[in-house]
Formats: structure tokens, C-alpha cells, sequence
């Protein structure tokens, strides 16, 4: 349903179980353990013997201006790759409301659908009745019988695209474990 806290605990599981925010998240660990180990080595530049380096250290150049531009390169990638993560979380939030309302959107068609076909049922029985008795066409009855038919396929096809929805969400919100066993079941 689409009250806040089913499509907040949907979207968490969406997050949860996006592939491309843990890929992100690898690589944000990654990037962050890379500029930790540049940071921690920066003193290390300034032991040398070398008056020359010693000086380009002092004036921002040699191997802290690498290790500095190092760093401020690394911290870059890791605001892409937040910033990343963040599109990729608000597309899946858009993509689990949208799935969400489509599935209450052929929820209410069904039940529209099934109203109207209980309502051509009941007109095709006063029908039958009817031209049991002679009164009425066979080619009303076959009017009669075909509508109703059709709107039985309407409904089939509707409760098919709404299984297919329900199954896109179920993709985006389920662990591949937890789909397989459910696979597996039905």
C-alpha cells in the first residue's frame, strides 16, 4: 500500500539491496582507506636528507604537494561517489512509489472490472432466461455471451500486468536469496 511507512520500508529494502549502492559503498570504503594511508604517510615526506626536496616540501611542492593533491583528489571521489549514491537511492525511492501506485491503480481496475463484469453476468442470466423462452435473438445472446468474455479477458490481462508489477517490485525490494526461495515455493 502506499502509506508513508510501507513505502519507507520498501524504499530501505530497495536501498538495501541495490547492487550499484553496494558497489558505491565498496568503493567509498575503498577511496576512504586510500586517503587514511596518504594522510598517515604525509610526515614521512618530511624526513630526508635532500635539502632541495626538503625546501619543495616547505613550499608546498615535492612529495606533500603530491601526497596533498593525492588526497584532494580522493576526497573528489568520495563526494562523486556520495553524490552517486544519493541519485541512485532517490531513483530507486521513484522507482518503488511508481510500482507501488501502479499496483493500487490496477488494484482499483480490477475491482471496477469485477463489479462490471458480476453486473453482465447478472444481465446475460435475465438473457438466457429469456431467450430460453423464445423470447430474444441468437445473435443477442452471442452479443451478450461475447461481451461478457470480453470483459473476463480484460480482467485476466489486468491481474497479469498487476502479478508482472508486483513481481518488478518484489525484484527491487528482495534479496536474490530470498526471490530464489520464493521461486522455489510458487
Amino acid at each position: 500500500e502506499s502509506s508513508p511507512a510501507c513505502l519507507a520500508e520498501l524504499t530501505e529494502l530497495a536501498i538495501a539491496n541495490s547492487s550499484e549502492i553496494e558497489v558505491i559503498e565498496q568503493r567509498l570504503e575503498l577511496a576512504a582507506e586510500r586517503r587514511q594511508q596518504t594522510e598517515s604517510r604525509w610526515w614521512v615526506n618530511w624526513i630526508t636528507i635532500d635539502p632541495f626536496e626538503l625546501v619543495q616540501n616547505v613550499l608546498g611542492g615535492g612529495n606533500v604537494g603530491r601526497d596533498r593533491l593525492q588526497v584532494a583528489a580522493l576526497e573528489v571521489e568520495e563526494a562523486n561517489l556520495v553524490r552517486r549514491r544519493e541519485e541512485v537511492a532517490e531513483n530507486l525511492t521513484r522507482e518503488v512509489i511508481d510500482l507501488v501506485l501502479n499496483v493500487e491503480q490496477l488494484d482499483r481496475r480490477l475491482d471496477s472490472l469485477d463489479g462490471q463484469l458480476q453486473t453482465q453476468r447478472q444481465r446475460q442470466a435475465v438473457m438466457e432466461a429469456r431467450y430460453r423462452t423464445g423470447q430474444g435473438s441468437t445473435d443477442q445472446m452471442l452479443r451478450m455471451w461475447q461481451r461478457t468474455d470480453d470483459l473476463q479477458g480484460r480482467i485476466d490481462e489486468t491481474a497479469i500486468e498487476q502479478w508482472q508489477v508486483v513481481r518488478a517490485l518484489e525484484v527491487l525490494v528482495l534479496d536474490d536469496g530470498h526471490l530464489a526461495q520464493e521461486d522455489d515455493e510458487g
